[in-house]
């Protein structure tokens, strides 16, 4: 069973979450890139013994609080709950949009 939640802060930045009891994966597309483009895509991924950690980490007790918990935030603890996630990520992937005008 997945469990996947969707958020838009705005007209850009996304998020999409998934809460499994062995799964916490986070895909996320945000405004600006490093190497001057219009957007970054970004994964990371929690499996194994990490996702207790993440999830006191976070400050829930199981999977199932933090899915209704997840519910009702807003962009600001979108953007925390992806900075947590890294912190505990055992696997992860990005790819940045290029400006090619130069």
């Amino acid at each position: 069973m997945t469990n996947l939640i969707n958020f838009q802060d705005g007209k850009f930045d996304s998020y999409s979450l998934t809460l499994e009891d062995n799964l916490v994966k986070i895909d996320c597309y945000l405004l600006g890139s490093i190497t001057g483009g219009t957007g970054t895509e970004c994964g990371h991924t929690i499996e194994g013994p990490k996702i207790k950690d993440f999830l006191t980490a976070i400050g829930s007790d199981t999977i199932t609080e933090l899915r209704e918990k997840v519910k009702n935030y807003e962009a600001s603890e979108w953007q925390k709950i992806h900075q947590v996630i890294q912190n505990f990520q055992t696997d992860s992937w990005s790819w940045s949009e290029t400006n090619w005008d130069d």
